[in-house]
């Protein structure tokens, strides 16, 4: 027997982000092994594992109730302690716990949310650059489309609204576009939405009678010890219908735990998510760990501060070692951009600085073609690695300087 013809194309369409990662899966970078691969390409968080180690291997108490079936898009004790952890952290007032789907990640989440908000050919405006991790989550299985705004290089792809306002005057089906899709802050500059753009953006969905997903994932990893503003939180105070994403993967480094949230007052789309939970159900045990984490005051007041004072450091230290790059100042995150665009007149330059930077030095990066950009030269660094990793990828970006750019 074949293989359906949708899964040829699922497995057709493999990109660098994934190959990348592949590679340095295969033979990372160690002091045993010096000449393994570093992996400066996929948005994970290493730097907090002192504090997640112990945290995490607490002792949970599975109670009868936790060994059978039970509520498939989330525990209501569970649910109820990501409510207050949204309250006091994300400042996002008056949530309903009952409201709240958990699902296996925010990829789970966003793929239960195309098929349930759109249908085949809709369209979500999206600004590039962008995480395009999210073609496959949106697009890939039930065909609604993304229509790319470019933002603006000059500035450093800072969001404004004319970029959306003129993208949507120029659409010629302006009848399909259905929401916006914003991570905030952003992937993969690292901004923190200006407070300003955000009501221009909740003004112009309520003008042209469209939905806003506000993904803010990366809420907590600001570089500044400054309190998160939400996005969803301003969209629903002035009555726009809004949706919320967040998980653990990134401010809480727990990527491997496959734990998503999501969030609206549409209570109709409120429940075809709770019935999609079917499909992506997260495990009890894992359930009650999420909770421990998220209700253990004490924890989070030391674990929030801790870990933005790290991630502020880390691209400091970068830019101060490597002064011969350009590097796009960040906020947030767990990333910012490479601007090598004065080197690459093409995409296929900058592939071939992709394969140079894999091949040559060992370095995985992510290449601006594959974050949505119209323009060449701009890499995603992904700098949240261990400290003898950013050493090295200093040694060997200055090495690759010398070698590949100084002559050109």
């Amino acid at each position: 027997m074949t293989i359906s013809t949708r899964a040829k194309k699922l497995q057709s369409e493999p990109s660098p982000i994934m190959f990348g990662h592949g590679i340095c899966a295969e033979n990372p970078y160690s002091f045993d092994n010096p000449k393994g691969y570093l992996n400066f390409g996929t948005a994970e968080n290493h730097l907090m594992n002192d504090l997640l180690i112990p945290q995490i291997n607490k002792k949970i108490k599975l109670a009868k109730e936790h060994i059978q079936y039970s509520t498939l898009y989330g525990l209501e004790s569970v649910r109820k302690s990501i409510a207050n952890f949204f309250e006091n952290h994300l400042h996002i007032k008056n949530i309903n716990p009952d409201n709240i789907i958990i699902q296996t990640g925010v990829s789970a989440i966003c793929e239960a949310l195309s098929f349930a908000m759109f249908d085949k050919g809709d369209i979500i405006l999206i600004p590039a650059p962008y995480y395009t991790g999210f073609d496959h989550d949106f697009t890939k299985r039930f065909g609604c489309r993304f229509e790319r705004v470019q933002l603006d290089k000059e500035d450093g792809f800072i969001h404004h609204i004319e970029n959306f306002q003129k993208h949507f005057e120029s659409c010629s089906e302006k009848s399909r576009i259905k929401a916006v899709l914003l991570t905030h802050p952003h992937n993969p500059t690292g901004e923190v939405l200006s407070q300003d753009f955000m009501n221009d953006m909740i003004s112009f969905c309520k003008d042209k009678n469209i939905e806003l997903i506000s993904d803010e994932i990366y809420a907590l990893s600001t570089h500044q010890n400054e309190p998160h503003i939400s996005l969803y939180q301003l969209a629903r105070k002035e009555g726009l219908k809004a949706h919320l994403l967040y998980g653990m993967a990134k401010d809480f480094a727990l990527a491997g735990l496959k734990v998503g949230f999501y969030y609206s007052e549409d209570l109709e789309l409120v429940s075809v998510m709770q019935n999609l939970s079917y499909f992506h159900p997260v495990s009890t045990q894992t359930q009650l760990l999420v909770e421990s984490i998220l209700s253990d005051k004490e924890f989070l007041e030391n674990y929030i501060p801790t870990n933005q004072k790290r991630l502020q450091q880390i691209p400091m230290l970068i830019e101060t070692q490597l002064p011969m790059y350009k590097f796009i100042p960040t906020d947030a995150g767990l990333f910012f951009m490479l601007d090598l665009s004065e080197f690459c007149q093409s995409f296929e330059d900058e592939h071939s600085y992709f394969e140079k930077f894999l091949n040559y030095i060992r370095i995985n990066l992510t290449p601006g073609k594959e974050l949505g950009l119209d323009t060449p030269g701009f890499f995603r660094v992904c700098f949240a690695r261990p400290k003898e990793d950013v050493l090295e990828f200093i040694i060997r970006m200055k090495m690759f300087f010398e070698n590949e750019l100084k002559s050109e």
